[in-house]
């Protein structure tokens, strides 16, 4: 569970990141050498109450490798 850092209430988890204008998905990438890996979908967390809004990583085991 993850709680908003304004409020405190439970944030909705695992929602995705829609851009307008844009069809591309966010992903976070690294690159090495000029060898881009890709780490992990981004993820979105909403607050119900508040609104506040934050991005995260859900699997960081490829950034660890």
């Amino acid at each position: 569970m993850r709680k908003c850092e304004k409020c405190g209430a439970s944030m909705k988890l695992d929602l995705r990141l829609k851009v307008n204008g844009g069809g591309y998905g966010m992903v976070v990438r690294v690159d090495e050498k000029q060898k881009a890996t890709t780490i992990d979908d981004v993820r979105v967390a909403v607050c119900p109450e508040c609104g506040y809004t934050e991005m995260y990583l859900e699997d960081l085991t490829k950034m660890k490798s």
